[in-house]
């Protein structure tokens, strides 16, 4: 039996491919690792880990582009967006915060005039900064119930997890300072006040977040984000609690995009 208009749901679901939340796991973590190399910078910390630091937020604002380009179809519509910058919209924010930050990422681990190196990496850091949380409002930016309904959640929820896999990657780099270790646990605290928040709602709005696929990927992301880490760091398995938190801070993209597209079904016409 075919369905008719009025069975059709009021909302069109996003049409988001792997690229989307791929980028959004790539670029916040980017962004993270470009704040921790300014902050090691400024305090005159391990050399070692500010050039790497310059290097993953370079490496990574690399791969963002391509990432949304692909999402976006073609190229130009890239290019299109950079026209008129619309505070408003936070997609035009974010295009330009990428552009910003492939700028000054780029500008801080090549350019051979350390002064300049280190102003580029200042500029990095904030727009890192952004690139690490802007998403978290794009999402509560739309129509889309689940994503409006938590708006405030979101911005700090993909910060904090960004924060955690920029930590996470430095570690499985090599680095064992006990202030990346400090920042990844706090991460891993907040994801777990947030995975606690999210599990205890009970309004509708927020049923895809514990029902169905999207909330069965909401929980395992937040389990790799939150707890895991957090008990294996405080038994002192740094290296494992790493690479669960990159796991779940990219499974946390994907599952929102999905509690996402799972909202704006249930939404009646």
């Amino acid at each position: 039996m075919t369905n008719s208009y009025y069975d059709l749901p009021l909302l069109k679901p996003p049409v988001w491919t792997w690229e989307v939340p791929t980028y959004f796991f790539v670029g916040g973590a980017a962004g993270a690792v470009a704040v921790i190399g300014a902050a090691a910078q400024l305090t005159g910390g391990d050399e070692r880990l500010v050039r790497d630091a310059r290097w993953m937020a370079m490496i990574g604002s690399g791969l963002s582009a391509p990432l949304l380009i692909s999402d976006l179809g073609r190229p130009e519509r890239f290019l299109n967006m950079l026209r008129v910058f619309k505070p408003q919209s936070p997609m035009s924010v974010g295009v330009w915060t990428l552009t910003g930050f492939g700028g000054t990422s780029t500008a801080a681990a090549l350019v051979p005039i350390r002064p300049v190196r280190d102003v580029a990496a200042l500029g990095a850091a904030a727009t890192g900064l952004l690139m690490a949380t802007y998403t978290g409002v794009l999402l509560g930016a739309t129509a889309i119930p689940v994503w409006k309904d938590h708006v405030r959640l979101l911005p700090m929820h993909f910060g904090a997890s960004a924060l955690g896999s920029g930590a996470s990657l430095l570690e499985l780099r090599g680095h064992r300072h006990s202030a990346l270790n400090a920042l990844a646990l706090g991460a891993a605290i907040f994801e777990t006040v947030a995975a606690v928040a999210i599990e205890g709602g009970r309004d509708p709005v927020s049923a895809p977040l514990r029902e169905g696929r999207s909330g069965t990927l909401i929980r395992l992301a937040g389990l790799l984000s939150g707890p895991i880490p957090l008990f294996m760091r405080l038994m002192g398995s740094r290296k494992g609690a790493a690479a669960a938190t990159l796991a779940g801070s990219l499974l946390t993209r994907f599952a929102w995009v999905e509690a996402g597209k799972a909202s704006a079904k249930k939404v009646p016409s």
